[in-house]
């Protein structure tokens, strides 16, 4: 089955995300923050922290909420490598 983000929340080149069944993750954003392509807009602070939502799932960057005109994240990616936070308190 695949992971559905229900929230996320961005901290400095960080993502904290939750996921439908409940577990809540530290994802590392730096090195996607860093490359080129199109991934480049998000090195803009403004714009990795305004765009970001979820959407179809997943963690995405939107103005309008498109899902032709978003980049976005594989979920399973998110859920198999971000760092398990066991202290919800975070």
């Amino acid at each position: 089955m695949l992971p559905t983000v229900v929230q996320v929340y961005p901290a400095q080149n960080v993502l904290i995300i939750q996921f439908d069944d409940g577990k809540i993750v530290h994802w590392d954003a730096q090195g996607l923050r860093t490359s080129g392509g199109v991934f480049a807009k998000l090195r803009d602070d403004r714009v990795f922290v305004d765009d970001l939502t979820v959407l179809n799932g997943t963690v995405a960057w939107s103005r309008d909420f498109d899902p032709e005109h978003c980049l976005d994240l594989d979920p399973l990616r998110l859920y198999s490598e971000g760092q398990e936070m066991t202290d919800r308190t975070r």
